[in-house]
């Protein structure tokens, strides 16, 4: 957003749609959004699903999301923003912040009153160039955005979590054995229960688990 201003390219409004289960970093860094789009005179909105938070859908179902069908995405990202899209009743051109070192993340929308554009990509700013212009705008780095019980979490964001936020760990390894999939779909993968004894042990892992290319600009950027 901040890129998008300074190069005076059209920016009518920035949308951020809450899961109810992002990192408390991110919840706090929304302050500095909003305040810096006031500041531009631009309109900022936090839109929801209508089906309550992420969280309490997976307690609910008893599943995590899933990095091969990542409905979470769809239902608590792409679902909400697009619902505020359509009020508009005029096709729409998004920008996602897709970095140059992540254009492999880039897709069209499966919407045809949506087009999605890269500004960052056609710019070939890479993750490095996205910090260099939000120091030099004054402001604070954002952490990496994400639910805290994310399945693409690496092993070194989940020990992040465990020594910053235990609160919400717990909550994630709750979620985990509440699976009606646990524990055959950690058969290649060891268990966050595992991995707390490990990081309290203070253990250095390396864990090889099945990659999936991570989930679009909607969700994590």
């Amino acid at each position: 957003m901040i890129y998008l201003l300074r190069e005076e390219e059209p920016l009518d409004a920035v949308v951020f749609s809450d899961t109810g289960a992002e990192l408390p970093e991110s919840y706090r860094y929304l302050s500095v959004a909003e305040k810096f789009l006031k500041e531009h005179d631009v309109p900022f909105h936090i839109v929801r699903s209508n089906n309550g938070t992420l969280y309490d859908t997976c307690v609910r179902r008893r599943v995590i999301p899933s990095q091969v069908w990542r409905w979470s995405t769809r239902d608590y990202k792409i679902t909400p923003i697009y619902r505020y899209y359509r009020s508009f009743g005029c096709h729409i051109c998004q920008y996602i912040g897709i970095a140059y070192d992540e254009l492999e993340r880039m897709k069209d929308s499966r919407a045809d009153y949506v087009s999605n554009l890269y500004p960052l990509v056609d710019a070939k700013i890479d993750r490095r160039g996205c910090e260099n212009i939000i120091r030099e705008e004054g402001l604070p780095l954002p952490v990496k955005s994400g639910c805290f019980f994310c399945p693409f979490n690496t092993v070194q964001r989940w020990s992040w979590l465990y020594a910053n936020h235990p609160e919400l760990y717990r909550k994630a390894m709750l979620l985990e054995e509440n699976s009606k999939h646990f524990p055959k779909q950690h058969l290649a993968a060891p268990t966050l229960k595992g991995l707390a004894k490990s990081f309290k042990r203070g253990e250095k892992l390396t864990v090889l688990t099945q990659e999936y290319p991570p989930c679009g600009g909607e969700c994590m950027t």
